[in-house]
């Protein structure tokens, strides 16, 4: 389907202007994601889903209209239509956000800057903690989603989609798998004991906003989580390790949360699942042009990173 085509006509439709200028966003996997500018000046980002896949999307439109008005920095929905009557696929239109992805910046932000981000980042999420627990736990795209009946099976669930990309890619040693497992299950008795409290899962490295050191907004909330919300916390910080970035953001984070030592080494745990993770996605395609390229420099710094990780864990 030629989805920069249909992002082009709903956008020419929606505005009445023509399009000046239109641009892929290279970090989405789910979603065709656009930075469509009109002759007139407006700026939109048009949303795209692949047949099929417009309950995505539908969460999107649900948690926009649940959290922007608790103060949650969301881009305004502009329109949408999911129901693929005139167009070949579902779509949102959202307005343009000023600002780039966080781990586009990162390297530039002042630890002050790194300091006072961690700390909004902390309350946007606090506000969210707020809302009526979950029916289960995962990842829902509104309150009557289908969920798992504990966070356990959510942490195990998340290894278990990438268990045989690892051994088909034949990049790491099936062992990675068997370590992160034996790890988990040390704590299982934590797992066990999380209450399915929602949180944003996806404030990471991407989708959070920066324009001149500050944040701008949150984007792509197509889902909540239900449950343990140090997830996403570890989720960024084997983002940022990845990048080979330094970790004081996480470290400002994690004082926002005043941690313990139990949780910081839950953190660890949850940093060392989504090492096997990305370890996983080595030579996959998900929606991209080609599949994420083997790195040899990035294999290594993964085998180091889960070494480090796990000493004393495992």
């Amino acid at each position: 389907m030629p989805f920069e085509e249909v992002a082009r006509q709903v956008v020419e439709e929606f505005t009445g202007q023509p399009v000046s200028s239109i641009r892929r966003f290279k970090t989405g996997l789910a979603h065709y994601v656009y930075d469509v500018r009109c002759e007139d000046g407006h700026a939109i980002v048009a949303r795209l889903a692949q047949p099929g896949h417009e309950n995505s999307l539908a969460g999107g439109v649900f948690w926009s209209e649940r959290l922007r008005p608790l103060g949650v920095p969301l881009p305004e929905l502009l329109g949408y239509d999911l129901t693929r009557r005139k167009f070949e696929c579902g779509y949102m239109l959202l307005e343009r956000l000023p600002g780039r992805d966080l781990g586009l910046v990162y390297p530039g932000l002042t630890v002050d800057q790194k300091h006072t981000l961690a700390r909004e980042i902390a309350r946007i999420q606090g506000i969210v903690n707020t809302l009526p627990l979950g029916p289960g736990y995962g990842y829902a795209t509104g309150y009557d989603a289908a969920l798992k009946t504990s966070w356990t099976e959510v942490v195990y669930g998340e290894l278990g989609k990438h268990c045989d990309h690892i051994r088909q890619a034949g990049v790491f040693s099936p062992e990675v798998v068997d370590r992160i497992e034996r790890t988990l299950s040390r704590f299982d008795g934590y797992f066990q004991g999380i209450a399915p409290v929602p949180f944003l899962d996806d404030t990471t490295t991407k989708n959070v906003l920066i324009a001149n050191g500050k944040l701008s907004g949150i984007v792509d909330v197509d889902a909540v989580c239900f449950g343990d919300h140090l997830f996403v916390v570890g989720l960024t910080n084997m983002a940022l390790l990845s990048a080979g970035y330094a970790t004081d953001y996480i470290e400002f984070w994690c004082e926002e949360l005043n941690l313990d030592e139990t949780k910081r080494r839950v953190l660890r745990v949850y940093t060392a699942l989504f090492c096997v993770i990305f370890m996983g996605e080595i030579g996959q395609r998900f929606n991209r042009d080609e599949p994420i390229a083997a790195d040899p420099v990035l294999v290594e710094r993964y085998k180091t990173i889960l070494d480090n990780l796990l000493t004393g864990l495992d």
